[in-house]
């Protein structure tokens, strides 16, 4: 099993149980992985997931379920790659994003991609 894969996999589905995107990220997993009828229950399964996942505060669940997932049916790796390009853009262009939002900012904001030493 690609464990480089199910890192980043688990990153962006934790990252998204956070957000507003939750509901959209589920839908478009449970797709991926609920293929012949299983849908709905993949989704069921994700939303337990993401309950422990906010409760105990780690990613445990979310890397357990991805892991039982790809074993399953290890032809999913190659279509969750491409789901994580969607979800994650930044992931394969190799270029930083930054948001700030939610106020008014009187100071300077620094956006970098890496901070070195200046001398």
């Amino acid at each position: 099993m690609d464990a480089e894969l199910v890192a980043a996999a688990t990153g962006a589905l934790v990252q998204a149980m956070t957000t507003d995107a939750w509901s959209t990220v589920r839908g478009q997993v449970a797709r991926l992985f609920g293929r012949g009828g299983r849908e709905e229950e993949v989704a069921a399964e994700l939303e337990t997931v993401r309950e422990e996942v906010t409760a105990d505060g780690d990613e445990v669940a979310a890397v357990a379920w991805l892991r039982r997932a790809l074993r399953a049916d290890p032809g999913f790796a190659a279509e969750l790659r491409s789901l994580l390009d969607e979800l994650e853009p930044s992931r394969t262009s190799g270029g930083t994003t930054n948001v700030i939002s939610g106020g008014t900012f009187h100071g300077k904001v620094i956006q970098a991609d890496r901070i070195d030493t200046v001398n």
